[in-house]
C-alpha cells in the first residue's frame, strides 16, 4: 500500500509538472478549473455520494485532475453475509449494514473535440480509498449494537475496522458552459476498490462502486 501511495505522489508531481509548463506556454484563457459535485451511487444499495473536484490543461484535449469526496454506502451481499451471522448468534436481525468510503483519485480527461457549450471527456483516475464498515443489529426490536460485548460478541476487523485499499476509476460525461467561465458537469463514475486481506482471510472483497453525479464549476 506505502508503494502504491508513492506510485500516486510521483504521478501527481509529474502531471503537475506538466500543467505548468503546458500553461508557460498560453496564458490567454483559463487553464484551471475547480468544481463540486453530488451524487448518487448505484449498485447492491443506492445511497448519496459528494466531492470536488480540480483540474489543469495538459493540452487541446487533454485535462489532469485530483477528485475526492465520500460515498454514503457501497455495502454488498458479503457484507450482509458476515453481519446476518452475529445476528444469527443474537437471536436477533441486522439492522443495516453499510461500507462508508472516503476517497480521492488522480487522473487524466480526453476532451472530444467539439464546439459549442457541450464538451464529452472520457476519464481514468488512480487512488486510494478508506473503506469504514457500519453495521447494526436488533434484538425483539431494539437496537442491541452499544450491548454487542456484554452479550458475548466481540466484532470481527472485518465489521469495525477501516481498511485503506487502492482505488482505480474510469467514467465519462460531458461539460455544458454557461455565462462566461462557469459550466455543469454530467457524469458516471466507476469505480473498483482492491480487496483486503489478513494472511489468507479475506476481509473485504473487491468493491465496486458506481456513480451518477452532477458538478458545477468555474474555470481560472
Amino acid at each position: 500500500m506505502m508503494r502504491f501511495a508513492r506510485l500516486v505522489m510521483c504521478f501527481v508531481i509529474i502531471v503537475l509538472a506538466g500543467v505548468s509548463r503546458s500553461q508557460a506556454q498560453t496564458t490567454s484563457e483559463p487553464r484551471w478549473y475547480g468544481e463540486i459535485a453530488v451524487a448518487a451511487t448505484l449498485g447492491h444499495k443506492s445511497d448519496k455520494a459528494f466531492g470536488g473536484e480540480i483540474g489543469g490543461r495538459l493540452s487541446e484535449t487533454l485535462d489532469v485532475f485530483i477528485e475526492a469526496g465520500h460515498m454514503g454506502n457501497v455495502g454488498n451481499d458479503d457484507l450482509e453475509a458476515r453481519a446476518q451471522k452475529i445476528a444469527a448468534f443474537l437471536g436477533g436481525t441486522v439492522g443495516s449494514s453499510a461500507y462508508k468510503v472516503n476517497f480521492f483519485d488522480i487522473g487524466l480527461k480526453y476532451r472530444v473535440p467539439m464546439t459549442g457549450m457541450w464538451h464529452p471527456y472520457v476519464a481514468v483516475g488512480v487512488g486510494l480509498a478508506k473503506v469504514k464498515p457500519e453495521v447494526t443489529f436488533g434484538v425483539g426490536g431494539t437496537d442491541v449494537t452499544g450491548e454487542l460485548e456484554s452479550r458475548g460478541v466481540q466484532l470481527g476487523t472485518d465489521l469495525s475496522e477501516s481498511q485503506n485499499r487502492a482505488l482505480v476509476m474510469v467514467g465519462g460525461g460531458t461539460t455544458i458552459d454557461f455565462a462566461t467561465r462557469y459550466f455543469a458537469d454530467v457524469s458516471y463514475r466507476y469505480g473498483h476498490i482492491s480487496e483486503t486481506k489478513s494472511g489468507d482471510e479475506v476481509l473485504i472483497k473487491g468493491l465496486s462502486t458506481q456513480r451518477v453525479q452532477i458538478g458545477v464549476g468555474i474555470r481560472f
